[in-house]
């Protein structure tokens, strides 16, 4: 696959990792089995085509010459472990005598690698290749000499090199014909490579554990998959009513994507209730069952409601016949239990398991793509290379910060492209992000005439929209007055509907304002209603327990904020919502009437608190219900001319404006093509807020609440039967004197997973915000209050007004 040199044969005597009871491995060892491990990873993932073709983008002319370069920057990754401090100090090896040099190998890797290429790089006589040759063997050092630490700034690397050839062809970059993306989507990619093969490589040795399964699809598993989903969900139960609408788009997605299997982006338009999961997880087997080359599922949700349900409706349909993995911060890593002798053993590969994404279907969350696309560290990059050949379906698209929107979609169809990636973007209120680019020929509409269904009575008339309580609003205005006055206008008209409705939901903007109403509703109603408040501070098993009661055959309220428009698995009758964005007036309307089976549903929608406190620097917000005209795309579901507005406000309308956005977009291209990762990393950062985690160690009585995480607990978390956050805590201070690493990553995963339950987050204001309030201990960012009840009530909710008044400081 690649030349080693003769250059860089490495003595016997030259030792790269060591452990008490077997012979230390040398250096010679190690840099075979790394490559064993990169060859691997290129057969299994048809990696050869992807990196020759970006090769050839980068210079078709030197592809050859690059390649040597590309996969040698992978061999000759620990060449720095020849220093005689390293051989001395960290191998104890006596061969080399004491030394006050440093012991650190990866910089002085990346010289010596530098070193080997150095002098053919200089017989090119052309300026012009010369720069660009030097520039990229530069870049692929540089990738050397963070293999122990994070990416950040090339030029950074640059001048602590100081080489004048060097320096003039990074002057010259912008002449130099290097498209952008491609190079630094083929950095990110040896750096993946680079360390992912030499963990693999590091974890043989130290532990005995040989990988050779990525966790991909093979022909076998793709013939489970078919045979499941066929057997389940082929189509429909029926062909009446609703489902007959379902059936119709389950087929239209299909023949569409069978049409266009060479493009590589998607959209998947379609109603809440239509079925989009089903019909997307359709679209991923049609494309594995025509793409051969194509071996993984990788399924993205912005929140891990989303992320649970789905992993529900996999569960029905496939029946744990499938090896199917949930990876987000509270969901604790699945112990691999199969042929494992020893625990060390059994930690190291289902540390392994969660660490490179070693199962064919993935859902995770958009924080963790993001994080793969654009992270700095080892840990962000080891699966990146799990990404090419596979299908990634990204649901509630709009979810994202749309100051972002040109530049995800950019980098999408970039990734694509290279990688080779089908990607499928899917929602009931879908942006057509690709208008942003001046080039989009490579996405395609699964669904030709959207009329046909979102005009359809089953979705336009599921819910009768009411805007009564928006006329004759004096917007411009507030006071707590008229504040109060449309407090006292809500209640009149639920007060004149209650009797006509049984399950009613309520949604806020602000959690103090569904707490206030919260509180007046359950003082008035409580002997007619059962009343429940949901928000953002309500941990899963709360939250699944109120979703259960309201399945119940039984009048119930909910009073929610945002938490409940999307993967909440509820169908109410009635609602009324605090107007925001148009899409999320849609996504509320989707908890209403959700399975068409009742008459009369409707959905007020009411003005209360100022969304631009809340929707910060939200390009969607001018547009919303306040004009007759916004409020006729909501009625007609025409989200597309909503979303042309938005977008023509991301673009820029203004000359002015058009030339800060494009000035923008060149900036950024500028960070791209000079590989400043810090740069790129920040700029593609999806939630810049920053948050103090609060833990407050009360008790839970889990006997009440049915979820996987309070299945099976452990006696050392309990006191009387009862989940103690106390408890909890210690266990949580004794995983550092867990020695093995990864034993400690996987119980740290477990013992999140309990965490969360207790744990509350408060917003800074700003980065250098400290943390004031009393406290008892601090671990890992997390404060533990032990002096908790005047935070706590007692049905243990966060009562954030008492926090903020103790603390004298105003958190969201």
């Amino acid at each position: 696959m690649y030349e080693n040199f003769e250059l860089f044969k490495i003595p016997n005597n030259i030792f790269a990792h060591k452990k008490e009871g077997k012979p230390k491995e040398t250096l010679k060892e190690h840099s075979e089995l790394t490559k064993d491990y990169l060859e691997l990873i290129i057969k299994s993932k048809n990696l050869f085509e992807i990196i020759d073709n970006l090769l050839n983008l980068i210079s078709n002319k030197y592809s050859d010459f690059l390649k040597k370069m590309f996969f040698n920057a992978i061999y000759l990754h620990d060449l720095g472990k020849t220093n005689s401090a390293f051989q001395r100090y960290k191998m104890d090896n006596l061969d080399f005598k004491e030394t006050i040099a440093s012991s650190n190998h990866s910089f002085l890797s990346a010289q010596k690698y530098i070193d080997a290429f150095q002098n053919e790089i200089e017989k090119t006589k052309n300026n012009h290749d010369f720069y660009k040759l030097t520039l990229i063997l530069y870049s692929f050092a540089y990738q050397i000499s963070k293999h122990h630490g994070k990416l950040d700034s090339f030029e950074t690397f640059i001048q602590r090199i100081n080489n004048q050839n060097l320096n003039n062809a990074y002057k010259e970059l912008s002449n130099l014909n290097i498209p952008e993306f491609e190079f630094y989507i083929l950095n990110k990619l040896l750096f993946s490579l680079l360390v992912s093969a030499d963990y693999y490589a590091t974890t043989e040795y130290m532990t005995d554990l040989k990988t050779t399964n990525f966790g991909l699809f093979d022909d076998e598993t793709k013939k489970i998959f078919e045979k499941n989903f066929h057997e389940h969900v082929r189509q429909f139960p029926n062909t009446k009513g609703i489902n007959q609408l379902r059936n119709q788009l389950f087929k239209e997605a299909e023949e569409n994507l069978l049409k266009n299997l060479y493009k590589n982006i998607f959209y998947l338009e379609a109603p809440t209730g239509s079925g989009k999961t089903i019909t997307s997880i359709n679209i991923a087997l049609q494309l594995l069952k025509n793409k051969n080359e194509l071996n993984k599922i990788f399924y993205i949700f912005p929140f891990n409601t989303l992320v649970e349900q789905t992993k529900k409706v996999f569960n029905n349909i496939f029946e744990n016949t499938l090896n199917i993995e949930v990876i987000n911060s509270i969901t604790p890593i699945k112990i691999d239990e199969d042929n494992l002798e020893n625990e060390e053993t059994k930690y190291e590969k289902s540390y392994l398991n969660r660490l490179f994404f070693h199962n064919p279907i993935i859902l995770t969350t958009h924080i963790s793509l993001f994080s793969i696309l654009f992270g700095t560290s080892k840990e962000d990059n080891y699966p990146l290379w799990q990404l090419a050949n596979s299908i990634i379906i990204i649901d509630e698209i709009q979810s994202y910060n749309n100051n972002l929107w040109w530049y995800m979609i950019e980098f999408f169809q970039k990734y694509a492209k290279i990688l080779k990636i089908k990607i499928i973007i899917m929602s009931a209120t879908l942006p057509k992000l690709d208008t942003l680019l001046e080039k989009s020929s490579d996405f395609v509409n699964l669904i030709g005439n959207r009329a046909d269904y979102f005009e359809n009575e089953y979705f336009m008339n599921r819910v009768k929209i009411n805007f009564s309580l928006l006329e004759k609003e004096k917007f411009n205005q507030y006071s707590e007055e008229l504040r109060d006055k449309r407090i006292q206008n809500l209640l009149h008209v639920f007060e004149m509907e209650k009797n006509s409705y049984q399950k009613v939901l309520f949604e806020f903007i602000k959690k103090d304002s569904a707490r206030e109403i919260y509180n007046l509703l359950k003082t008035k109603y409580d002997n007619e209603f059962e009343v429940y408040e949901l928000t953002g501070d309500d941990n899963k098993a709360y939250r699944e327990f109120v979703i259960t009661q309201t399945k119940k055959d039984k009048k119930i309220i909910i009073v929610a904020t945002q938490v409940i428009e999307a993967g909440v698995d509820i169908d109410m009758d009635i609602g009324f919502k605090d107007i925001s964005t148009i899409d999320s007036e849609e996504q509320f309307l989707g908890r209403i009437n959700r399975n068409c089976k009742k008459e009369n549903s409707k959905a007020y929608f009411f003005h209360l608190d100022d969304e631009k406190n809340i929707y910060k620097e939200d390009n969607r917000l001018e547009f919303n219900l306040r004009k007759k005209e916004n409020q006729d795309w909501l009625k007609n579901k025409d989200f597309q001319n909503f979303y042309k507005k938005v977008l023509e406000k991301i673009e820029g309308n203004g000359k002015s404006i058009k030339s800060g956005f494009n000035n923008e977009i060149e900036k950024f291209k500028s960070e791209i093509s000079n590989l400043n990762y810090k740069g790129i990393k920040n700029t593609m950062t999806l939630i810049k807020t920053q948050n103090f985690a609060l833990f407050f160690p009360f008790k839970i009585d889990i006997s009440q609440y049915k979820i996987k995480e309070f299945e099976n607990i452990k006696s050392i978390f309990l006191s009387n039967g009862l989940l103690d956050g106390a408890k909890i805590w210690q266990q949580f201070k004794k995983l550092n004197e867990i020695e093995k690493f990864a034993e400690m990553k996987i119980k740290k995963t477990k013992i999140n997973s309990l965490l969360q339950f207790f744990t509350f987050n408060i917003t800074k204001y700003n980065e250098n915000q400290i943390f004031s309030c009393s406290f008892t201990e601090e671990i890992a960012g997390i404060y533990y209050i032990e002096k908790y009840d005047t935070f706590i009530t007692n049905d243990l909710k966060f009562n954030r007004k008492a926090f903020q008044e103790e603390c004298k400081t105003q958190f969201f």
